[in-house]
């Protein structure tokens, strides 16, 4: 017979501490029942057990759940890591490392107004604790290069806010093993690390292209494509640019080849934010190759055509060679 998380769970306390078996099952139970924490409000029916032994209790319980394979889709582990994270937040808050808005811009000396300015231009960013929002106190550090700093944060923009916290303050490999804060100063650190933090950006997007055969205006559902590009590319860059980079880079491709001979078919772009499961159609492109020319009709996501063009096919034969050459054409056409 297999034992229950419970079960784990009471014999380790048993055999650690000196518990009575009413009040170990109790612990169990109120610690299972919520996201492997006692309840602050029941903290008082267990006065007599100090806060470190109530933390370590926290921790056999949870294993104990994760041993018995009652982690259903691993909800507990989630759950453990969001709560150290949470809690970690609110240490920062305590420690005056988050600001809430009105200190921050006590200051640096601006108006709420200038700080929403400078929040909507990325220049700065606030996290949110218990549904309040607070502002990294090295933002309004002196000793810092401001107009650095708020040009890297502007960079990493892509990412969640709690991301581009730690990716501000955390020791980076690529970066000599220094913080992004470390490397406002000199010119060439500054370089590099402007290198660095476009690159990071970018991981957190990534554009997909998709050949599908025939002529459609929404994504087929029933048919697999006939070829999928995607690349982690910066989500400010231009839908063409990013199109293009996806079909070039040596990203996810698939399949290798040979592809069909088709005449017809159409590319549905698409943009996915990391972490979230639904992507954004950007839009649909309609190719039909007819002799010496290509015919383009480009249809944005909602359905709207946008216009409807007619290039030639030069010596592009294949389905992937067309697809990059009308991408490219677009391209320029945007351009100019």
């Amino acid at each position: 017979m297999t034992n229950s998380g419970w079960d784990i769970a009471m014999w380790r306390i048993d055999a650690k501490y000196d518990l009575p078996q009413f009040v170990a099952s109790s612990l169990v139970r109120k610690i299972a029942a919520n996201h492997f924490h006692l309840p602050a409000t029941d903290r008082h029916r267990f006065q007599p057990i100090p806060d470190d032994v109530i933390a370590r209790i926290e921790d056999i319980v949870r294993q104990a759940y994760i041993e018995a394979g009652e982690d259903v889709g691993g909800d507990i582990l989630r759950a453990h890591l969001w709560r150290q994270a949470l809690d970690g937040r609110r240490a920062m808050i305590a420690s005056g490392e988050l600001l809430t808005p009105t200190e921050f811009t006590r200051r640096i000396g601006v108006t709420e107004n200038r700080l929403t300015q400078l929040l909507d231009s990325y220049s700065v960013f606030a996290v949110e604790v218990d549904g309040v929002e607070y502002v990294p106190a090295f933002l309004s550090d002196p000793s810092l290069n401001r107009k650095r700093l708020q040009a890297i944060c502007q960079i990493i923009m892509p990412a969640p806010p709690l991301s581009r916290l730690d990716f501000l303050t955390a020791q980076n490999g690529t970066l000599g093993d220094r913080t992004p804060l470390d490397m406002l100063d000199d010119d060439g650190d500054y370089k590099v690390l402007e290198r660095a933090a476009a690159a990071w950006a970018a991981e957190w997007s990534r554009t997909s292209v998709r050949v599908y055969d025939g002529l459609h205006e929404t994504e087929p559902i029933d048919v697999s494509p006939l070829y999928t590009a995607s690349a982690e590319i910066d989500p400010r860059r231009p839908l063409w640019k990013r199109a293009s980079e996806a079909l070039h880079a040596q990203g996810y491709q698939w399949p290798l080849g040979p592809y069909m001979d088709a005449r017809q078919f159409t590319l549905f772009v698409e943009r996915q934010t990391a972490g979230d499961g639904a992507s954004t159609p950007e839009a649909c492109v309609q190719i039909s190759v007819d002799g010496e020319d290509i015919r383009i009709r480009v249809v944005a996501a909602s359905g709207t055509t946008l216009r409807t063009e007619t290039m030639p096919a030069g010596n592009h034969r294949s389905l992937i060679d067309i697809a990059k050459r009308v991408i490219a054409y677009l391209t320029n056409a945007t351009r100019a």
